[in-house]
């Protein structure tokens, strides 16, 4: 079987392009920018997508169809009949957290401390918008006529009946016969030896429900949540000390975060990345130095940006803040494909044509550019299929201008090559331009001048003018680095170092953790992060109050149901992730020990039930609340569905968080009767189950499309296998060490993974390439002619990706340090592999 026919057929396509573009490099020029500017105009429509839910949560989850069935079910109107533990969503709200100062009281529940808090609530409920001159009471969820102030109840009770009151937790009775969830309200609590009484509470947390059911009333109330905002920034108090929260906050914390930082992490990125292309294109001949091609090129990759993102603009898909990471990636990628096109271009023979050697030089680079480029591409493809819609954003972006960068590397790039092809065979000074005397011709002058103002470009030292053209760092490959790596206990060295790498790597995977709580998405040392971090902190042990429902029409009256209905919340109650029964909320429970107290009613019988029920329970002051548990049918004759709601407990990280959500629904499962949980924290905690599984589906048909790929492209079937294994083993060893370095398998991470394909395809594809194509007999030999040819571009793309997110490794977000740190794994473990491991491993093949 004949292989390589595409190879050959590409290089042979690549060489005629080489000619063509050195004869019009006019053209190519003034067509890439022509293109750059009309796609950059798309800027000017730059949308922004800030949702938390839809970028970080997967559209499929099963959190949101839960939610649809309670909002249809058991809709909730925030204009009369709000309740805080049966809101559908998490609703508009004002947040605050009271702590006590610590030179004043380590206890929150001290006169003063209660005092300054209601001091606190008066002034949040008196505040007015300066638009529209809106108070508290104007947009406030209530109920019947009150509005809901989650904690204020047992705040103005301890503090009005101080110091003669008795603060019970997780429950506190109020007068009146009424009790209040203080574990929800009270943080950091010390109880007293031997009873459920308060002792010490380290925090009180007051949230203000507004309405936001309506458009009119959910603008209204982002209004107000601004001047809450202003309210608490501007607020200080020698007693207690306060964080505070929206429900907008994070997602404007997010984007004003992005704002602040990028264009300062980008300014620094491209003074690194241009100092670095400069200098790496710098030689000691005046005349083959090519500095300015080292800015063109980082120029063509910002170029490959701009037009992407206004292309995008153009289209209506709107940037994120995962996408404000793409152009420091991008701009370190493409610049990998200039040094690849100007490594080709020093092992070509200054004594040719500009003509010649622009044919040369694409035939040997235009391959193996498009190879990564077409790889890289589709493994962002690939990533676009998932369930996240920020990675599917992420990846569209991301895959597009890679696509642009290679483009314009080839075409922008490419002439600007050829115009300083013609200044190098002109034997022209690369910054004057001016024609310069050969070394022969100066050899009176001055050392200074002889080393600053001579050249010589077109006549070699050498019969082929090869080693005349050589970069150092090639010679040092060719003469040191590949004869060192070829020795035998160097092999033996490097094969026990891979077998080490692989072992850790595996070890790693296994301790993986999956998602990203949403405390780490703010800015470091943000209003919103000191609100969460306290939130977790304080808060967590009664967070998540769960609602079973039961989801089919049942007979609640037969005494099977109701013993089914209580062996089912049983189960619910005596798992690891709930509290028992007495922190439970059932309206059947409670019917029941009402009726209970009514002698002659036989709640056997359906119209002695009913009739009760709807009569008399729920018409009761007090009970009428359970009306919203449950769904009766159209005629009041039947409930279709009803729901009751078991207590959570410490549930402090995303593991507990994501084990707790499986557990609910793993019972709900397997429960004799049709059964829903929901709590809005699942929509987010979906992401912790659905992002292992789209990860792997994601590197498994990368995988495969890069063996297609590798097999149409690369000469032997072999050499597709060699890159297969090579991606199998970067992305353990990301996956591993990432874990080890105390990364989570995140949307983030998970975005640097699907690069991860891509990259492992860029750093073996060009050597095994290489390696192949070389014309030398040994396996030895080979190794060190692709390390010769090849180890210069490679390391130089290796640094100049890291260079591009380098910046981002100080930034004050998790998500660029995040992506900074997958980033670098997946580049030094590709660098690893090509210029260490794979070396070793084809020279001994």
């Amino acid at each position: 079987m004949e292989y390589g026919v595409t190879e050959r057929w590409m290089r042979h396509a690549f060489q005629k392009f080489g000619r063509f573009l050195a004869r019009h490099p006019h053209a190519f020029l003034l067509s890439s920018l022509l293109i750059a500017g009309i796609l950059g105009g798309g800027l000017f429509f730059l949308g922004n997508e800030g949702s938390i839910e839809k970028l970080y949560t997967p559209e499929d989850g099963l959190g949101k169809v839960e939610r649809e069935y309670v909002r249809t079910h058991f809709p909730i109107n925030d204009s009369e009949h709000f309740l805080p533990s049966r809101a559908v969503t998490a609703g508009r709200y004002g947040a605050v957290i009271i702590r006590p100062r610590r030179e004043v009281s380590d206890n929150a529940m001290e006169k003063a401390v209660l005092d300054a808090a209601v001091s606190l609530h008066t002034n949040i409920s008196e505040l007015v918008t300066e638009e529209l001159g809106l108070s508290y009471a104007d947009v406030c969820a209530k109920w019947q006529a009150d509005c809901v102030v989650s904690g204020l109840d047992l705040l103005e009770f301890t503090a009005t009946s101080f110091p003669n009151v008795t603060v019970g937790y997780p429950w506190t009775s109020l007068p009146g016969g009424l009790r209040t969830f203080s574990g929800a309200i009270l943080g950091d609590v010390t109880l007293k030896d031997g009873t459920e009484t308060v002792k010490k509470a380290g925090a009180i947390k007051l949230m203000y429900h507004l309405r936001s059911s309506q458009e009119e009333d959910d603008r209204r109330s982002e209004m107000w949540e601004d001047a809450f905002l202003d309210k608490m920034a501007a607020f200080s108090s020698d007693v207690i000390a306060v964080t505070w929260s929206t429900s907008h906050s994070l997602e404007t914390e997010i984007a004003e975060m992005t704002t602040r930082a990028v264009p300062n992490l980008a300014a620094y990125t491209v003074s690194m990345l241009m100092a670095f292309a400069v200098l790496s294109c710098v030689m000691r001949d005046p005349v083959r130095s090519k500095p300015f091609l080292g800015m063109v090129g980082v120029l063509g990759a910002g170029m490959a940006v701009m037009a992407t993102v206004g292309l995008f603009s153009y289209c209506g898909v709107m940037f994120n803040n995962l996408v404000a990471a793409m152009p420091f990636l991008v701009i370190g990628v493409g610049v990998d494909n200039m040094f690849i096109l100007l490594a080709a271009w020093r092992r070509t023979s200054p004594r040719r044509s500009v003509e010649e050697r622009a044919a040369d030089t694409f035939t040997e680079a235009g391959v193996s550019i498009t190879i990564t480029a077409m790889t890289n591409a589709l493994a962002f493809a690939v990533g676009a299929i998932t369930s996240f819609p920020g990675v599917r954003i992420f990846c569209m972006y991301s895959g597009v201008a890679v696509l642009f960068a290679y483009l314009f590397q080839i075409n922008f790039f490419g002439a600007c090559l050829i115009y300083d092809g013609i200044r190098e065979h002109q034997n022209r000074h690369f910054l004057t331009c001016l024609p310069v005397p050969l070394p022969t011709q100066a050899d009176r002058s001055g050392c200074c001048q002889r080393f600053c103002c001579t050249g010589d470009a077109a006549v070699g030292t050498q019969k082929d003018g090869e080693d005349h053209n050589d970069h150092l760092l090639m010679q040092f490959f060719k003469n040191y680095y590949g004869p060192f790596m070829t020795k035998k206990w160097v092999k033996v060295a490097v094969f026990a170092m891979f077998f080490g790498y692989i072992g850790v790597g595996c070890w790693g995977c296994t301790q993986l953790r999956e998602g990203v709580p949403l405390s780490k998405l703010a800015g470091d040392g943000s209003y919103v992060a000191r609100y969460l971090d306290q939130d977790d902190r304080y808060f967590s042990r009664y967070d998540v109050r769960v609602s079973v429902m039961v989801t089919e029409r049942l007979d609640y009256w037969d005494p099977d149901v109701k013993d089914r209905l209580e062996d089912l919340l049983a189960d619910f109650e005596d798992t690891e992730f709930t509290y028992g029964k007495n922190e439970s909320e059932s309206w059947l429970r409670v019917y029941l020990k009402f009726t209970g107290q009514i002698p002659g009613l036989n709640l056997t019988d359906k119209t002695a039930f009913m009739t009760g029920l709807k009569e008399v329970f729920l018409k009761t002051p007090g009970l009428d609340r359970y009306s919203y548990d449950i769904h009766f049918s159209e005629d009041g004759s039947e409930i279709l569905a009803s729901r009751f709601f078991v207590q959570t407990k410490e549930i402090d990280d995303t593991l507990r968080e994501k084990h707790m959500m499986l557990k609910m629904r793993g019972v709900a499962k397997n429960a004799p009767v049709r059964t829903m949980v929901y709590h809005p924290a699942f929509v987010y905690f979906d992401q912790y189950t659905a992002i292992l599984p789209n990860t792997l589906q994601n590197l498994g048909i990368a995988t495969v499309a890069m063996l297609f790929v590798s097999l149409i492209l690369m000469p032997h079937p072999i050499h597709a296998v060699w890159v297969t294994l090579a991606i199998a083993s970067i992305c353990s060893g990301v996956v591993g060490f990432m874990t080890l370095w105390g990364t989570n398998l995140d949307n983030i991470s998970m975005i640097s993974l699907i690069m991860c394909i891509g990259f492992s395809v860029d750093f073996s594809a060009h050597f095994i390439y290489s390696f192949v194509s070389a014309e030398e007999s040994s396996q030895n030999a080979k190794a060190v002619h692709a390390l010769y040819s090849l180890g210069v571009p490679i390391l130089q793309g290796s640094i100049s990706t890291v260079l591009g997110v380098a910046a981002l490794s100080n930034a004050p977000s998790y998500g660029f340090r995040t992506f900074f740190k997958t980033v670098f794994l997946v580049v030094v473990f590709g660098l690893l592999h090509g210029i260490v491991f794979l070396p070793v491993m084809l020279s001994c093949l």
